[in-house]
């Protein structure tokens, strides 16, 4: 009896050590990829579109397809663009939620980034001292053509600078570990772009994926966007539609999905709040058709429960 509690023992202890010493690898995994610095990170050369005609496109990516201008960057009922700090605590993960300036402004904002380090920042998730940012949806983003980030980067520049400091992103080592891990999602850092990147030509089925991509529809609808659950929803709550042609969408005409993410109704009610109709409602007719185009052509799937 003697010899079998020993053996119990040791078992027991050898669990408990590997169980602290994953605990501690885990740890010390989420500290180091915290904000990593990413040594020798190139930097792809964008010079800014500020023409008129660049900066309305970029305004209207950021404010109508993106969803920039009304979610994470700007401060409720403050000015856009101007970030904003939240603190954040949830069962064992507290952090600040901080989300930059975007604004022109010399100290606090983007008026000391150049071009390229903003583009980078953009669709590689690395900020201008090559360094990693968190919580930055860059890989949506990472499919921008030149084009694009040239009109984003010249109306960002045409903002008024406000002078706003933001303190910095943290987070306990909880929530470290489960940015580390893939637990909020994929990693803001991207692969870096060496050469030159455009979009599908626009009306296209293609070019309904680029605007799913960079608008972010997969954050939600998941990657093959057959809809499930929304990530950290409350209990209860209704889950993502699911948008290929085994989904919600079956007989939707081309008019009733315009319809639907103008207004909010659709053939067969309203949408639900948890879908953020109202930050897409400016979009072009041609493009919500070119996003109908894409969605008809994707393979059914069946919604993950």
């Amino acid at each position: 009896m003697k010899k079998v509690l020993k053996w119990v023992g040791i078992v027991l202890g050898g669990l408990i050590a590997l169980v602290v010493a994953a605990a501690v690898g885990l740890g010390i995994y989420g500290q180091m990829s915290f904000k990593a610095k990413l040594a020798n990170r190139p930097l792809y050369e964008i010079k800014a579109d500020t023409s008129p005609e660049g900066v309305a496109r970029g305004e209207y990516l950021l404010t109508a397809v993106m969803g920039c201008a009304g979610a994470c960057h700007t401060p409720e009922n403050g000015q856009p663009f101007t970030g904003q700090a939240e603190p954040i605590n949830a069962g064992p993960i507290s952090a600040l939620f901080a989300v930059p300036n975007l604004t022109p402004d010399q100290e606090t904002g983007l008026g000391s980034w150049t071009d390229a380090e903003i583009a980078r920042a953009l669709r590689e998730g690395v900020d201008k001292d090559g360094v990693s940012l968190v919580v930055m949806p860059a890989y949506n983003y990472h499919v921008l053509s030149d084009a694009d980030v040239a009109a984003i980067i010249g109306y960002l520049r045409s903002l008024e600078p406000v002078h706003n400091e933001i303190p910095p992103f943290d987070a306990n080592i909880v929530g470290k570990v489960m940015m580390a891990t893939g637990a909020f999602g994929p990693s803001s850092v991207g692969q870096a772009i060496t050469g030159p990147q455009t979009a599908p030509a626009p009306g296209t089925a293609e070019y309904g994926g680029y605007l799913v991509s960079i608008g972010a529809c997969k954050d939600c609808h998941a990657q093959n966007l057959a809809g499930g659950p929304l990530p950290f929803a409350e209990a209860g709550a209704p889950p993502a539609a699911n948008l290929t042609p085994a989904g919600e969408l079956v007989g939707w005409s081309e008019a009733d999905f315009i319809k639907a993410m103008t207004t909010g109704v659709t053939p067969s009610g309203t949408l639900d709040e948890s879908m953020p109709w109202k930050g897409y409602a400016g979009m072009t007719e041609e493009d919500l058709k070119a996003i109908f185009a894409y969605l008809e052509t994707l393979p059914a799937a069946e919604t993950k429960k």
